[in-house]
């Protein structure tokens, strides 16, 4: 998405931790953690309880760097809190570490592991979720899932909201 593309929208970056997102003017940018440890954290709420603190349909841009792994709810659950504040036709930025990446089974703070082929049960337009239509009502295309670097520890992954 190129600057020029920004004007008026909103973006939200979850689990900010201890990288923070440079804003691109003229966005809004709502900076999330579970605790206020820094300034620039707008909002301080644990992501494990539900709902989140945003309105439906609230924001145009959400990144997930790194986070969604830390959270006891499960990925229907997070991705579907992620659906329900996304406007239609806004975008997920996310990374979350390989199932078989030794970090991912070092770092205790870590519920879950992902393969490239975990997002598919959110898109219709993959044999997982054609095959499996039942398991979540919140859809998701796939506009990109690799590996964050040739043999990388994490999956990257970039979803477009179906609503």
């Amino acid at each position: 998405m190129e600057p020029k593309d920004l004007a008026g929208q909103r973006w939200l970056s979850i689990g900010t931790g201890n990288r923070l997102m440079k804003a691109h003017k003229p966005i809004e940018l709502v900076h999330h953690d579970r605790i206020k440890h820094r300034p620039e954290i707008d909002v301080a709420h644990d992501l494990n309880d539900l709902p989140w603190p945003w309105p439906d349909n609230h924001f145009d841009y959400i990144v997930a760097w790194a986070v969604l792994e830390h959270l006891k709810l499960n990925l229907f659950e997070s991705l579907g809190e992620c659906w329900r504040i996304m406007r239609p036709g806004g975008r997920l930025k996310l990374k979350v570490p390989r199932w078989d990446a030794e970090g991912s089974w070092d770092d205790p703070s870590h519920y879950w592991k992902f393969t490239l082929n975990s997002l598919d049960y959110f898109d219709p337009e993959t044999a997982k979720g054609k095959q499996y239509t039942f398991y979540t009502p919140y859809k998701w295309k796939i506009e990109w899932c690799k590996l964050s670097k040739p043999n990388g520890p994490s999956i990257a992954a970039e979803l477009t909201v179906r609503k």
